[in-house]
């Protein structure tokens, strides 16, 4: 008779068990008091039932493989030397309980028309793989690209303690000025370092980290084109061809109006070149399709253009409205369009049962939180059954995802927004750059980054980024996949 493997999970820790398939609570409960040092009588079991009878079967209520969430505080008698204290709010001082109850993210100081990177860093961050590969990254001889995430690995080191309001990521930037000199121009005049473009510089930060991790990042970025060029002139000149990129442009015409018409514009041009079947000049269309959606999408708004008049970069500021969720299916192939769909709709209905599921927990979650317990030991239940949510729904989700996705696959054609870059001014030479985060969390909320000043803005706030004047103008947006 083969024993009963389960998992326990508590304060962020898994701890595996085995127990004989006829173990009662009591068993269970002994178990996990030598593990997480938790007295068995304030272990709270996060199933159905609570296994509040010690003479309960465990095999009835929990599953073979199951990870099951306990909750409870330890008993510090039974602590000999703890690794690590935990600190409560009302243990804290006093700026450390305004930082942790205002929950604002580090702002990061500017430099000297450093906006551009500074916006540029708090993006990245957002991106939660690329954020868990650069905390991770510890090569002991790195090459220059190691070099720089080395420092991108402080950077969001100083993001994730939180022990200062600001960072100055001056060794950062040093090194990626030595990488990429472009970013070192200084202006003749003044002898200060000019003002960047925050696409440009977005898109070197993902080269870095594409060069040093490989494909186990870049596929996620990685979108994959089927372009059919085609001489309008002679029907049977066709060409297929497969290319790549990081990002879906958004051009921006005088009728564009919304970002979906930007994006479908971009995929399809046309050029004059010389057709090498007749030999003379004809105008070739190229329409792209989607073959591969990442789970992280990148869009550029391309604004800026180059006018001769003033030797400068200037700025469209036609107003382009953008969606929080964005369905790209029209721009993919039909039979990719097709596989994609069905997940999508699969995905929507488990996202209709998650919204009304969490309504309902909201409105009772007290009644989860005994009134017995401490204020410490309150917050750090609803903490923990909030969490116990969220991985519940994210399973749901992942139930849903096709078995034959390939690297860094987006599970359908719909897509989250998380994060935008925008910029304000006439050209891209001066001006200023913010970015406007969601957070990881609450949906309904989003950081607004200004350099070192960070403040709680809400989702009404983001629709006003769609430009329209020298305000701020969205320039980059990034995507979740839906249901990631």
């Amino acid at each position: 008779m083969s024993d009963l493997e389960l998992n326990i999970k508590h304060a962020g820790k898994i701890h595996q068990i085995s127990l004989p398939v006829d173990a009662k609570g009591s068993d269970l409960r002994a178990k996990v008091e030598v593990l997480t040092l938790v007295p068995q009588e304030r272990q709270k079991y996060m199933v159905k039932g609570g296994l509040t009878d010690n003479d309960t079967m465990v095999s009835s209520v929990i599953k073979p493989k199951a990870t099951v969430m306990v909750l409870g505080t330890p008993d510090a008698n039974l602590v000999s030397k703890p690794a690590a204290s935990t600190t409560f709010l009302e243990d804290l001082s006093e700026k450390e309980r305004s930082m942790q109850e205002d929950a604002v993210p580090v702002g990061l100081r500017n430099m000297g028309n450093t906006c551009y990177f500074n916006a540029s860093l708090q993006a990245l961050y957002r991106i939660k793989p690329l954020r868990e590969k650069v905390l991770a990254y510890n090569e002991p001889n790195p090459d220059v690209h190691g070099q720089l995430v080395l420092q991108l690995k402080t950077c969001f080191n100083a993001f994730e303690q939180r022990k200062e309001k600001e960072f100055t990521p001056i060794i950062l930037l040093t090194v990626l000025r030595k990488i990429y000199p472009q970013f070192a121009e200084k202006d003749p005049s003044t002898g200060f370092y000019k003002q960047q473009d925050a696409e440009e510089l977005f898109t070197q930060l993902l080269h870095t980290v594409d060069t040093v991790f490989g494909d186990s990042l870049s596929s996620k970025f990685e979108i994959e084109f089927q372009t059919k060029v085609q001489d309008t002139m002679n029907e049977t000149d066709v060409q297929t061809k497969i290319d790549s990129d990081k990002k879906l442009q958004c051009h921006i015409s005088g009728t564009t109006n919304f970002l979906k018409n930007g994006l479908s514009e971009a995929l399809t041009e046309k050029v004059e070149k010389r057709s090498e079947i007749t030999g003379s000049n004809s105008i070739f269309e190229n329409c792209k399709k989607i073959t591969k959606l990442p789970e992280y999408l990148t869009v550029q708004f391309v604004r800026f253009y180059w006018k001769r008049s003033t030797g400068k970069k200037s700025k469209i500021l036609r107003k382009v409205q953008f969606p929080f969720q964005l369905d790209v299916a029209d721009l993919l192939t039909p039979e990719y369009a097709n596989s994609k769909i069905s997940v999508r709709d699969e995905l929507r209905e488990v996202d209709k049962q998650r919204i009304d599921d969490l309504k309902d927990f909201n409105k009772n979650i007290l009644e989860h939180v005994p009134l017995s317990l401490s204020p410490a030991e309150r917050y750090e239940t609803q903490m923990a059954l909030e969490e116990s949510k969220r991985e519940h729904w994210a399973a749901e989700f992942a139930k849903k995802f096709p078995k034959d996705l390939r690297q860094g696959e987006n599970p359908s054609s719909v897509y989250d927004l998380i994060g935008v870059i925008t910029h304000q001014g006439a050209n891209s030479d001066s001006g200023h750059y913010q970015g406007f985060i969601r957070d990881d969390v609450d949906e309904e909320k989003w950081y607004k980054y200004n350099d070192d000043k960070v403040n709680v803005v809400s989702k009404e706030k983001i629709e006003q980024l769609a430009g329209g004047g020298e305000s701020d103008s969205a320039l980059i947006l990034i995507y979740k996949g839906f249901g990631l």
